[in-house]
Parts: C-alpha cells; structure tokens; sequence
C-alpha cells in the first residue's frame, strides 16, 4: 500500500513539473512577442512620446523619456493654473452682453485720453452723428450713411486739392462744418484697413471741422453689435461748406527743411531702405496698428519712444494717405504732427541727373521657376553738366510725375515716363540730343554712386518681387529675378536714387513667364 502510495506521488510531481515547464516556455513566447511587438508603441503614431508605452528593447530609456515627461506635464499644469488665476483676478464682474461682444478678429479695448474723443464705437454713436462712409466701391453701408469717396480729395498724380475743392465735395453731399461726423468705411481694392477712415479725418480737420470721430471698428462691428446696415448710402441736400484752415497740420517743404522738426518716414521699410528725406527716422504706418484698430495708448507710447515731445513731428508716406495713421496716432498721443508727401520731397529737389538708357532681361521668356537677369544701363543728362536743359526738346522745365495704379496703395512713388521704343526684346528709352556729361574714371565713380532697384509687378498689378541691381560696369547696373510665379506677362519699373534725389521708371520692361 506504502508502494502504490510513492508511485501515485512521484507520478503527480512529474506531471506537475511538466505543467510548470509548459507554463514557463508559453510565458516566455509571450514576453518575446512583447518585445517585438511594443517597441512601436513607445511612443505616439505622430512621434509623440507616450508615457503608457514601455520601451522593451531600451526600459531604462522609456523610464528616463517618462520622468521627463511627468515633469513636463507638471510645469505646464501650473501654468496654465496661473494663467487661470489671472484670468479670474482680472475679470469683469459684470459680464459684456452677447449682442456687444465685437467681431471675431476685431479689438475690444477701452479708449482714453485724447484717443476716446476721437474714436468712437458702434455703442457710441448717436441719433445726432452723421455717419460719414468714405469707400470708393461698398455694397453695404451703415444705414443712413451718406458716402463721400476719400479719393476725391486728391487730385491728379496723388495730390491735395485745394481746401475750396475739398469743401465743395463735403457741401455737395450735404455735409456742413458744424455737423457731428462719424467716418467709416475703407478702401478694399487697396486691401481694407482705417488708413482712408484717418485720412478723412485728417481733411476734415485741416479744413477746420471740431466734431469729428473716426469709428472704432468696421462695418461688421456695427453689424454684431445689432445695428442695422444698408445696401445704399443716404442722400442729404446740399450746403454750403465754410472752411476755416488749419495750415499748421500740413507741413510744406520749408518746413521740412529748416524748422529742425523730427521726421518719419511712415513708408514700409523697403520703401525707406531705396530712399528716404535725409535724416528721417522710419516707423511704418503698420506699428500702429493692430487688427487694422489703432493701437492701444499704452502701446504707441513704445513705438514712440525714440520721439521728443517738445519738437515737432513731420510724418510722411508717399501721398500722405497711410501717413495719416501715424499723425493720427502721434496728435492724440500729445505731440505735435504735421502730414507731409515723399512726392512733394522729390518735387523740390534738383532735377534727377541720370536718364535710364537701356534695359533687357535674360532670357526673356523665363520658365516659371527659373532665373532671369535684369540689366538696365543709365546716362547723365545734361543738366548734370551744369548745361541749358531747357533747350533739350524734352525738358521744357515742367516736371511731370503721376502715381501709376491706387493712388494709395502699393508701391506709390512718383513715377516719371519717357516714350519707350522696343526692338530684339530691349527696351531703348531715351532723348535725341542728350550726351554724357563725363567719361572715363569720372563717368564709372559718377554711375557707382547710384542705387538701383527693380520692381516686378504681376499681371493684376500687385507687386511680385523686387530685387537689388549692383553696379557691375561703367553704367550699367545687373540683378537675377527668380521667376517662381504663375505664368503671365509681368511689368518691371526701375526706381534710382543718389545722394540728392530719387526717380522711378515705371513699366519700362514686360517679362513673360511661361510655363
């Protein structure tokens, strides 16, 4: 019985030690799978490291990526548990009403100072305003809106009409001096934005109108916060105008040149970096801008920072238009600003000396994507000699200069033409009769001093790029155009200046662009 005892006990430790066997050969297939299988899910699809994912091929790694990880998270918890408090510190006890919450993408700010009596909310105007819309093309207005477009203000080439001329514009659609006026609207083939809103202003308060604000925001501003609109602006009867001038707000040349007043140059910098009123300091009209609103008080304090308070301020931009912005921004911030033209600078100084020759482009077609070079070439005329020019047939002492496009928008500078005679892809611009004034040494250091600039304009007539051209030999001036644009006939313009002056030769080359 003892024997059949110790066989039946040696039989179930056999089959006991098998069953452990097979448990310990299935565990170990499955670890093995594990770690084939788990390294891809050490961390996300996206590349994301994932703390629930352990490495098998490298623990210690996954175990140090995962410390990291928590310490991570734990610093980006308290933050966002700050910013939470803030949050709750700094609100509002009263909340905002739904119908007054402004426009996705528009500020909502508090105006102070000077800046509150001169920008004026949706919430802010009232029965007795007179909404003034100054849009070149809407097709909504602000119902009961009377519409006055801006550029009617300027005349030819970008210029201010007369103050009897503005004032005969405000009277004809109804508009008297002693009215409260509110403007709105702008200028969208130019791109939108307040800069037509401020000008308004800055006329309104040239021609001696108090009771003007521009409105802080856009029309769907006023839209969202449950103000009605209209697909056409009113019509009022017309009245008499009586301006009263304020002259000291447009500074004139002698001004600029002699009163030792502090100039910006309000231009993009590109623009500035080509030429720009010696001495003058560039603050692009954009610094004061914010969501196309006028900064906020606090703001423009540091964008001015490099003004004096006690000198007066001429700010100006090609024809004053995006220049009204920083006026604008500057008179409400206490100083004392005058609007000024680059066109006017340019019309009062000595006559550009250099005529532009020649210019080509190669190769020219140029595949969409590859290089072509520009080369243009530029003589003396002859009142650089110190000769007549008024006996040259085409100098008959009358400087013509335009502004080719949106009188306010893009690239704006004078422009100058010359009739343009085109043979084997060159374009030969020039005058019968003229001839270089110096030669040699002299003509190569007199053509060194220049400073040359292309600007390529797409087919719509915005600007596709614009290159530096460096002077290469005796008169001619070389720069590469990467044409990585859509296929189509592109225009160049040439804009040169030196050390007294600046000219532009506008459209004077097509490249076409093939693809």
């Amino acid at each position: 019985m003892v024997m059949i005892d110790l066989k039946l006990s040696r039989m179930r430790k056999i089959r006991h030690s098998k069953t452990i066997s097979i448990a310990s050969v299935l565990a170990s297939i499955f670890v093995l799978c594990l770690a084939l299988a788990l390294p891809a899910l050490a961390g996300t699809e996206n590349g994301e490291f994932c703390p629930t994912c352990p490495d098998w091929t490298d623990l210690d790694g996954w175990l140090a990526k995962k410390e990291a990880y928590e310490q991570e998270q734990w610093e980006k918890a308290q933050l966002e548990e700050q910013e939470n408090t803030l949050t709750t510190q700094n609100a509002k006890p009263v909340p905002v009403p739904v119908e007054s919450d402004p426009a996705p993408g528009s500020l909502s700010r508090t105006r102070t100072g000077a800046f509150a009596g001169a920008l004026a909310s949706p919430a802010d105007v009232s029965s007795d305003d007179i909404v003034l819309d100054i849009s070149p093309s809407a097709t909504r207005y602000i119902d009961g809106a009377v519409n006055v477009n801006y550029e009617g203000f300027m005349g030819e080439g970008g210029r201010f009409k007369s103050a009897s001329e503005m004032a005969a514009l405000l009277g004809e659609a109804g508009i008297s001096r002693n009215d409260s006026l509110v403007i709105s609207g702008e200028c969208l083939p130019c791109g939108g934005g307040p800069s037509p809103a401020v000008f308004t202003y800055w006329v309104l308060k040239y021609l001696g109108h108090e009771r003007v604000r521009v409105l802080d925001g856009s029309i769907e501003d006023w839209a969202a916060a449950g103000l009605n609109t209209s697909n056409k602006s009113a019509t009022m009867p017309k009245v008499d105008y009586a301006f009263l001038l304020k002259p000291e707000l447009l500074a004139t040349y002698e001004f600029v040149v002699s009163s030792g007043a502090q100039i910006v140059d309000a231009r993009p910098a590109r623009d500035y970096g080509i030429g720009s009123i010696p001495g003058a300091v560039n603050i692009p009209y954009e610094n004061v801008l914010e969501n196309e609103s006028i900064k906020a008080e606090e703001d423009l304090q540091k964008v001015f920072a490099g003004l004096k308070k006690d000198k007066p301020v001429v700010v100006y931009t090609n024809v004053g238009v995006e220049a009204s912005l920083v006026w604008f921004a500057l008179i409400h911030s206490g100083y004392d600003a005058r609007l000024y033209t680059w066109r006017d600078w340019l019309e009062n100084q000595p006559k550009f000396g250099y005529e532009l020759a020649e210019i080509e482009a190669k190769p020219n077609p140029v595949r969409s994507g590859q290089a072509t070079a520009i080369t243009v070439s530029f003589r003396e005329t002859q009142a650089a000699d110190g000769k007549d020019s008024s006996s040259n047939p085409s100098s008959n002492g009358e400087v013509k200069l335009t502004v080719k496009g949106c009188a306010t928008c893009g690239f704006g500078s004078p422009q100058s033409f010359a009739n343009l005679d085109r043979s084997s892809g060159v374009v030969q611009i020039g005058s019968s009769g003229r001839t270089a004034a110096t030669d040699g040494v002299a003509a190569e250091q007199a053509f060194s001093a220049l400073r040359c600039t292309a600007i390529v304009n797409a087919p719509d007539g915005s600007e596709a790029a614009r290159t530096s051209l460096l002077h290469t030999t005796g008169n001619k001036y070389t720069g590469i155009w990467n044409a990585d644009v859509a296929p189509g006939i592109y225009t160049v313009s040439i804009v040169a200046t030196d050390s007294n002056n600046a000219e532009s030769f506008n459209d004077v080359l097509d490249i076409e662009v093939v693809g």
